[in-house]
């Protein structure tokens, strides 16, 4: 946690009290907070008012704080707004008592086990149901994005700051792009600049689960370019290559969930639910395993070559600039 937040322990807003800071993302700050009315702990994601001069960015948190106090599932972080009078915009969140996935993950020595993998997987693909059902699609699935409950080990699905809510209108904020997302667990569509719809959160779901059963993202390498060419033009490596243990049913039902074209996955959680509900039943030749075309055939190569040419840009501005800069230090002297 950096000095920069807002507010320190014992630090009052309103009715709620700060305990300790929790996080910083790309506009809010997190704290654990008691609420003093009833005593109980709760989560405050206060955004940063510097940028609220931006009016799509207020948008953008009012769609989030809409899509929160809609949402009642075991499988996602509650509201617990009562829509009562404050001092300046925040959310108030169910604390949650645990850790969040990413750091779970790491206390494993190696791939996380099959069933455990399989439990969580079945949960996380419940919540997104649920989500998707209520118009909700969340665009930023990743392991940092999901909890782990101390009590039961239960996940739930968080952070709904880039999500979609169905009907709304496009927004449009220069810090921001609708593409949205983290690199490792980015849709293809959505490295290609579409808004996303609820397969990108089904792709997302299939990256995680290769990840915890390789121990390992699908698509690495040295920076976020590489990893966004690796979803537009590469096949992730089959999971039993890896990791023999994995069931062929459970490999074909997430490598299917990760198909680069939307039409060729999953059209929905339902669907994936009920291929988890009958992964001995499953014949793996049934799936097309066969490997995709780049999104867009030349576009994919020309997306990841204009990224790269504009950090080359940019780097030979900074060094043309430093340059002339010299020369003229020597003239001068």
């Amino acid at each position: 946690m950096t000095a920069t937040v807002r507010f320190k322990t014992g630090d009052k807003l309103d009715r709620y009290e700060i305990e300790a800071p929790l996080g910083e993302g790309a506009y809010a700050e997190t704290y654990k907070a008691r609420d003093t009315n009833s005593g109980g702990t709760v989560v405050l994601k206060v955004p940063n008012p510097l940028l609220f001069a931006d009016p799509a960015l207020f948008q953008r948190y009012r769609r989030e704080t809409e899509i929160a106090r809609r949402l009642q599932h075991d499988g996602v972080q509650r509201s617990l707004d009562l829509g009562e009078n404050r001092t300046e915009p925040y959310l108030v969140l169910e604390y949650i008592e645990g850790d969040n996935l990413r750091r779970r993950l790491r206390n494993f020595e190696g791939p996380v086990p099959v069933d455990k993998a399989v439990e969580w997987g079945r949960q996380l693909a419940e919540a997104l149901a649920y989500l998707h059902s209520q118009g909700i699609v969340h665009r930023d699935l990743k392991p940092e994005n999901v909890l782990v409950t101390g009590a039961d080990d239960r996940l739930k699905i968080a952070d709904f700051g880039t999500a979609l809510l169905a009907g709304a209108r496009r927004l449009t904020w220069r810090h921001l792009s609708e593409s949205l997302g983290t690199p490792d667990y980015m849709s293809p569509e959505q490295i290609q600049g579409d808004r996303g719809d609820p397969r990108s959160d089904i792709y997302a779901w299939g990256v995680m689960m290769y990840e915890m059963l390789t121990g390992h993202v699908p698509f690495g390498g040295d920076n976020w370019l590489a990893a966004m060419a690796g979803h537009l033009q590469n096949t992730p490596k089959p999971i039993r290559s890896i990791r023999k243990d994995v069931p062929p049913g459970l490999e074909a039902v997430v490598l299917h969930a990760m198909r680069r074209y939307p039409e060729n996955r999953y059209q929905s959680a339902d669907e994936l639910l009920a291929d988890l509900d009958r992964l001995d039943q499953i014949d793996p030749s049934a799936f097309d395993s066969s490997p995709e075309p780049p999104m867009g055939g030349m576009a994919a190569t020309s997306t990841v070559q204009r990224l790269w040419l504009l950090v080359g840009l940019i780097s030979g501005g900074f060094i043309v600039l430093v340059t002339v800069i010299i020369v003229l230090v020597k003239v001068l002297q």
